[in-house]
């Protein structure tokens, strides 16, 4: 899994140094049957280990949620971006907002979504439970990443690996994310938002979900917005998901 002894960490940059090298300057567009042209460059923008981690399952796309899982893990180690919670916190320092004794512990229950970590002063690192939102790894892959990246820029993922987390999941997503400083919004800001920049409407029953023609936006309440300088509003965390119909047709 690393390269790392028994004794300790030797390579304290691992994780950071190991994604920077990955990096490559030719744009690539893995092109499924699922999203536009143009929504697959929000899978470019996630990085060339986030197109080569959708390929690998493209192939397995019919498949399990085990099978998905397993084949994933085998890529992560052959390509040495399979991590650990430690590895993770010895790099990084201690999650943001929990212990990471919370996670490692004797209960099933796990933590919250996502588990967050300083990577330098311009961005975050976040181990993400893909399976809150989406039933199979290649789901968070489709929507948690390329939608993302695609309908939110500003606060595009980086796709640098996985992790293996606490006693439920065989892994979270681990990725990287531009810092915004700002403040939390209210969620009428939120909304303002939607409905004119997004053109999205409010959904009947769920106050804090979009829809729109072709998306569905779930999870936009105050914690998951940013108001940055001149009030400007950042998403950093939705759930978005392609319309009902987009299941059948490309655009």
């Amino acid at each position: 899994m690393s390269n790392n002894n028994k004794d300790g960490f030797n390579n304290k940059r691992r994780i950071r140094e190991g994604f920077d090298n990955d990096k490559r300057n030719e744009p690539v567009v893995n092109n499924s049957k699922r999203l536009s042209k143009n929504e697959e460059i929000g899978r470019c923008t996630g990085g060339t280990r986030n197109v080569a981690a959708t390929i690998v399952l493209r192939g397995y796309e019919d498949a399990n949620i085990e099978k998905q899982q397993d084949r994933l893990i085998e890529w992560a180690i052959q390509n040495d971006c399979l991590f650990t919670l430690e590895e993770i916190e010895n790099e990084f320092g201690e999650e943001i907002f929990k212990n990471l004794e919370r996670e490692t512990g004797s209960s099933s229950k796990g933590g919250a979504e996502a588990l967050v970590y300083r990577y330098d002063d311009k961005h975050l690192l976040k181990v993400i439970r893909y399976n809150i939102w989406d039933t199979k790894p290649l789901g968070f892959l489709d929507n948690r990443i390329a939608l993302h990246n695609y309908l939110f820029p500003d606060t595009f993922y980086e796709l640098i690996g996985i992790c293996p987390r606490g006693k439920v999941d065989k892994f979270s997503f681990v990725v990287k994310q531009p810092f915004i400083k700002g403040t939390r919004p209210m969620q009428d800001e939120i909304h303002k938002e939607m409905i004119k920049d997004k053109k999205f409407t409010k959904d009947r029953l769920e106050e804090t979900k979009y829809n729109s023609e072709d998306y569905i936006i779930n999870d936009l309440h105050t914690g998951n917005w940013i108001k940055g300088k001149n009030e400007k509003m950042y998403c950093i965390d939705p759930a978005p998901s392609l319309a009902f119909k987009r299941k059948y047709y490309k655009i």
